[in-house]
């Protein structure tokens, strides 16, 4: 086992805190790694070489000379019944042998929570490239059966995936090591062994569930990486999948559901098969739907499409019902009656004409997605290169009819 020599440097000056002698830092060969007093790092140790050698603690002084000692001790440091390293005191035989069992036992303390360490992080690799490799349709199926051998994960089985965001924020740019111990603490808590943090999303594969359990897994994941995130995260869920090799299915569905979640603001529907209309939605190519609003509202300033909206959505709301939607939005209803006349009018769809409805509803709808996809966190994440022009602004002029 080689120690890292920064590893070894951070071990002594540990030491040298609780002992005032110097502290010594030696490998198996004998050559000094690391050191409080740094111009001996590098020189050649005799006894910290007999020392590994002969599994034992070896003194120094007059009656003891070896190359290159100075007076002190030198302790055999024990992991897994293999001498590992020898540590050493620098100083008058009679005042620091005592303290050799304390040093050996802090060294070798030290170095196994720093091998914890080590395993932890390439536990946490090693789970993040296989999980990875879960969302690709093309991967190399000996690595990914590798890594679940090395992770100890009986891989087959069904499983969905879910995708967590902050939309409008770049992972990359907070505490990694928090977001992935919240994720850790979360997912282990509900026997969810796959997970990972990318600098776009949170990726896990949960195995199935009941559907209260993921709810409440849902719920404690938004719960704990919102507190990291600092604002609100929005998941969404695949559908199951049984084969390793088809898991890719269910991470684009969790793809299209995040982002939908994000776009209608619901919590509740997170599921890919809980989306509706998000499906057909989500599943149109964007130049089709950009043709599509403009189309209905060619010629219409953004301004003034964002206030037939704000009509036409009270109108929505209160089931066609002129007196109702006029008093949500403070206005006389022969206003009301006004505003949808020149919305038929400017758009050639009229909103209280049964085939035309469906129509206007799609283009509000379909110009609110376009917006929100425009977000340059989303847009970046879909690889696209996409305008600002379909995205609504917020105005307060006047309507032209608001005397009515």
């Amino acid at each position: 086992m080689t120690i890292d020599p920064a590893t070894a440097q951070t071990i002594v000056d540990n030491l040298k805190d609780v002992i005032e002698y110097n502290i010594n830092f030696f490998d198996t060969e004998g050559t000094m790694v690391a050191s409080t007093d740094p111009s001996r790092i590098g020189s050649f140790h005799d006894a910290a070489r007999q020392a590994a050698v002969d599994c034992r603690t070896v003194a120094v002084d007059r009656r003891h000379p070896y190359q290159g000692a100075r007076d002190g001790v030198n302790v055999p440091v024990v992991l897994n019944d293999a001498v590992v390293a020898v540590i050493g005191i620098t100083g008058p035989v009679n005042k620091v042998g005592a303290l050799g069992g304390i040093i050996e036992r802090m060294t070798e303390l030290m170095l196994f929570a720093n091998m914890e360490q080590i395993a932890r992080f390439n536990r946490r690799i090693m789970t993040s490239n296989l999980v990875n490799l879960l969302t690709l349709e093309h991967k190399d199926d000996e690595l990914m059966n590798a890594l679940a051998l090395a992770l100890d994960l009986n891989l087959p089985g069904p499983r969905r995936a879910l995708v967590g965001r902050a939309p409008g924020i770049r992972l990359e740019r907070l505490n990694q090591d928090r977001l992935y111990e919240r994720l850790c603490q979360t997912c282990l808590s509900f026997g969810v062994p796959l997970f990972a943090v990318s600098p776009r999303d949170f990726r896990i594969y949960a195995p199935q569930m009941e559907d209260a359990e993921l709810d409440e897994f849902v719920t404690a994941l938004r719960q704990a990486l919102g507190r990291v995130v600092g604002s609100k995260v929005v998941l969404g869920a695949g559908m199951i999948q049984a084969d390793p090799g088809q898991y890719w299915h269910s991470y684009r569905q969790a793809c299209v559901a995040a982002r939908w979640a994000g776009f209608t603001a619901d919590d509740q529907r997170y599921r890919y098969e809980q989306m509706g209309v998000g499906r057909l939605i989500t599943s149109l190519p964007i130049e089709q739907c950009r043709a599509f609003v403009d189309q209905v509202f060619a010629g219409l300033e953004p301004d003034r499409v964002d206030r037939f909206e704000r009509v036409f959505s009270a109108y929505t709301r209160h089931n066609g019902s002129i007196t109702h939607a006029a008093q949500e939005l403070f206005i006389h209803k022969n206003t009301m009656q006004n505003r949808l006349d020149a919305l038929a009018r400017e758009t050639g769809y009229n909103p209280r004409r049964l085939s035309d409805y469906p129509i206007l509803a799609t283009a509000f709808e379909l110009r609110r997605y376009l917006a929100y996809r425009d977000i340059p966190d989303e847009s970046a994440e879909l690889g696209e290169h996409t305008g600002t022009a379909d995205r609504p602004k917020v105005t307060n002029q006047a309507w032209p009819d608001s005397a009515s």
